[in-house]
């Protein structure tokens, strides 16, 4: 009798840092579930891929289409909660409220209301890992709505751990990656109101700044030491588990 083969869905699989994972994650025999806007289309055709369109902000359709995807799947052995925006880098003064609460919406409740539907379904869920950001503590001038959202999202993980304990939760910021959030920054006039863009611009091409698929294996290899090595509900970042025991 064949083992079945272990489970991982990941949100925002079009590109970047979701896209690179769900190709690791096939290429080791996972069974993968995605979720995006976008269709990726050089994994459609790969086995064990299963694909759904969705909008985040579309909150009413999360649970219809997360149901459909996840159809006779009673365990995940991973979610992997990616999928996120930048939303206006400006300082907070201007940055208008109905930027704010789409990157809100995206960033954090989107997330609940998915999370909230998985744990309905009455599905197991071994562990999961939402991807945060050093910007949800250092408070660096410009991210803005950025780092409001990803710092409730650490929070939102806290609470999540406490009220479902079978599951182990982690916010987890993955280091600077060369996706096109950084493109965006990276493209903007040089402004010294905001000095992590300059920092930005000067790791591109260099180790501290790896390409998506070369993270995606040590992001892995993370993830799985996080339930040994985080207690749920804990913010880390990738860059700090070296100096943890175990």
């Amino acid at each position: 009798m064949n083992a079945v083969l272990p489970a991982v869905l990941i949100t925002g699989v079009s590109s970047g840092i979701g896209h690179a994972l769900a190709d690791w994650y096939l290429n080791r025999g996972y069974r993968v579930y995605g979720l995006s806007r976008r269709q990726p289309d050089d994994l459609l055709a790969r086995e064990h891929f299963h694909f759904a369109s969705l909008d985040l902000n579309q909150f009413d359709a999360i649970a219809p289409t997360l149901g459909r995807l996840l159809t006779g799947e009673a365990s995940l052995d991973l979610v992997i909660l990616n999928a996120g925006i930048l939303g206006q880098f400006d300082d907070l003064a201007n940055t208008p409220m109905t930027d704010l609460q789409h990157t809100m919406d995206v960033n954090v409740w989107s997330n609940k209301v998915l999370l909230d539907q998985l744990f309905a379904d009455g599905r197991n869920v071994r562990q999961v890992v939402a991807i945060s950001s050093g910007a949800a503590v250092n408070g660096g001038r410009g991210w803005s709505g950025y780092s409001v959202s990803k710092a409730a999202l650490n929070m939102l993980v806290m609470l999540y751990s406490r009220e479902q304990p079978k599951t182990h939760f982690t916010s987890f910021a993955p280091g600077i990656v060369d996706t096109a959030m950084q493109e965006q920054l990276r493209s903007r006039t040089p402004d010294d109101r905001f000095p992590s863009v300059e920092t930005l611009r000067s790791k591109q091409n260099t180790p501290d700044m790896p390409t998506p698929a070369v993270a995606a294996e040590r992001l892995a290899g993370a993830m799985a030491r996080l339930p040994d090595l985080v207690e749920s509900g804990q913010f880390t970042d990738l860059r700090r588990l070296g100096e943890l025991p175990g």
